[in-house]
């Protein structure tokens, strides 16, 4: 029986160190390696297939939509059957919509895989932190100069993780809501996002 515990603990520790051997062969030395690393290990994100990130890559809604449903909901069955339609992302993007994170048809098929904006994440980031965790939303002043034409609730949100230190905007006072959010900029936020 001994024999048989201490054969089933070192085939738990080997299974745990290969899930945590996870490399990334592009990241070495970016200034985003260290949150790449951190929510990898958590299990948040992974690379591509063929072992890189691309943190320069675009971001699109739907990975945006499975990153911030994840981290923001750790205990969700994300297996459960039930998918709108044929998208990989289809199972996030539908427990988004039941939680209120995001209008239902606000992300489908079709554009699912387009890239995301500044403006859409920090809409969506800001309902998570407000819904999902129950915080009280904030708001602060914002320097940023170039938010004028936001919409109202994403200059609402944007004021809530502004204060909340989930984001910054950029060295010369811009947010630049409608540039699309790199890969490494989402690993950024998500430590951000988790570390609150």
């Amino acid at each position: 029986m001994k024999k048989l515990f201490f054969v089933s603990m070192i085939v738990c520790v080997l299974l745990v160190s290969v899930c945590f051997a996870v490399t990334l062969t592009d990241i070495a030395g970016h200034w985003a390696e260290p949150y790449i690393t951190e929510l990898t290990n958590k299990g948040i994100i992974n690379g591509y297939e063929d072992g890189t990130y691309r943190p320069e890559g675009e971001i699109k809604k739907g990975e945006y939509i499975k990153l911030i449903m994840v981290a923001s909901l750790p205990e969700e069955d994300w297996q459960a059957p039930g998918y709108k339609y044929d998208h990989w992302a289809s199972i996030y993007i539908q427990v988004a919509e039941r939680e209120g994170i995001i209008d239902e048809g606000a992300i489908t098929e079709a554009n699912a895989n387009d890239p995301i904006t500044r403006g859409e994440m920090v809409e969506i980031l800001g309902k998570c932190d407000i819904i999902l965790r129950g915080t009280g939303q904030e708001s602060t002043e914002m320097e940023f100069y170039d938010v004028s034409k936001l919409e109202a609730k994403q200059l609402a949100m944007l004021s809530h993780c502004v204060a909340k230190g989930l984001i910054a905007g950029y060295e010369d006072y811009t947010f630049r809501p409608l540039k699309t959010l790199t890969r490494a900029e989402v690993a950024t936020i998500l430590s951000r996002f988790l570390a609150k």
